[in-house]
């Protein structure tokens, strides 16, 4: 009873921040000014991530949908691009989508001519919230790969820019809070103290 009570409570969360997220307008890459390059990597083995960002990180406002094409999330196990404004500082908030396993599991019944096994299958409601910010410095690729939790680990986000050579050196980045989505339907990123 108690992991159906955990399963409910993980899928409302999602599909309230999923709402929230919703209401967001479309993030469309710019063209001018100071440009860099972002990598998304879903490194989840089941599990699209959803990607919302902020045209200012700092303060929490301007929110968009991150989408590749006709594509409202990165699937399990890919990786998709996109350009970012440099000379400012990035806020990403990452969502895995809650899913179902493929495990099954088959009750025995008595042998001989008692009834017959009973399959059924396992629903599991990993989904869960993350989110980062890093000053983006201009001309140079970014690496975000965006992992799901081990257990009741939450979900991870690390950043590194990949230098000429193609090695990653990771990027320092601020741990993200999430404010509520109740009473501010438009937002749940917590600004920064300044």
């Amino acid at each position: 009873m108690r992991i159906i009570k955990t399963i409910i409570a993980l899928s409302i969360a999602f599909l309230t921040l999923l709402g929230c997220a919703s209401n967001f307008a479309i993030y469309e890459a710019p063209t001018a000014g100071p440009l860099s390059k972002l990598t998304f990597n879903n490194a989840a083995k089941n599990q699209a991530v959803s990607l919302v960002t902020f045209d200012d990180g700092s303060d929490c406002t301007g929110g968009r949908n991150i989408r590749f094409e006709n594509d409202n999330s990165i699937p399990a196990g890919s990786s998709r691009s996109t350009t970012i404004g440099a000379g400012r500082e990035l806020a990403i908030f990452a969502t895995l989508n809650t899913i179902e396993s493929d495990d099954y599991s088959v009750e025995l019944g008595v042998t001989g001519s008692g009834p017959a096994p009973v399959v059924s299958r396992t629903v599991l409601a990993i989904g869960c919230n993350a989110g980062v910010s890093f000053p983006v410095e201009p001309d140079n690729h970014y690496r975000m790969v965006i992992s799901e939790p081990d257990s009741s680990e939450s979900c991870s986000i690390a950043v590194s820019k990949i230098d000429a050579n193609g090695l990653a050196r990771p990027v320092e980045i601020t741990e993200r809070n999430m404010r509520s989505p109740r009473g501010d339907p438009g937002s749940y990123c917590e600004p920064l103290d300044k």
